[in-house]
C-alpha cells in the first residue's frame, strides 16, 4: 500500500528526532511550535506548513526533500555543511586527507554497529 504524503513526513521526522536524540517536546520548542503538533505530524495525522517543515528539517540536519519523500539523501548542504564544504576546499592536500581518513574511519564504525 502507498503511504500519503502526510504518513512518510512524520514517519522521517520520528526517525531523524530519535536518531539525534531528541524528543518531541524538545523538538516542538526549537521549531516553536507545540509537542502535540509534532506528535500529530509523526502520526501522520496533520502536515507541516512549509514554514514549519523547513525549520524541523534545519533542526534534524536533513533536507525538506528528505523529510516529503523526494530523497532518500538526509545530509542538507546548506548551513554548517555548506560551510565545512567551504573550508574543506580550503585546506591542505594533507589536511584534506586526514579528514577523508577520519570519515573512512568513521564509516567503518558505523557499518560494525549496523552488523
Amino acid at each position: 500500500m502507498t503511504k500519503n504524503l502526510s504518513e512518510i513526513i512524520g514517519k522521517r521526522i520520528k526517525i531523524q528526532r530519535e536518531e539525534i536524540g531528541l524528543s518531541q517536546k524538545a523538538l516542538a520548542e526549537e521549531v516553536d511550535i507545540s509537542p502535540a503538533a509534532i506528535n500529530q505530524f509523526e502520526k501522520g495525522e496533520k502536515k507541516p506548513s512549509s514554514e514549519v517543515l523547513a525549520r524541523i528539517a534545519g533542526k534534524l540536519g536533513v533536507s525538506t526533500d528528505y523529510l516529503l519523500g523526494a530523497s532518500d539523501d538526509k545530509v542538507s548542504l546548506t548551513g554548517n555543511v555548506a560551510a565545512a564544504f567551504r573550508d574543506f576546499k580550503e585546506l591542505t592536500t594533507k589536511d584534506r586527507q586526514i579528514i577523508l581518513s577520519h570519515i573512512e574511519f568513521l564509516k567503518s564504525k558505523t557499518k560494525e554497529k549496523k552488523q
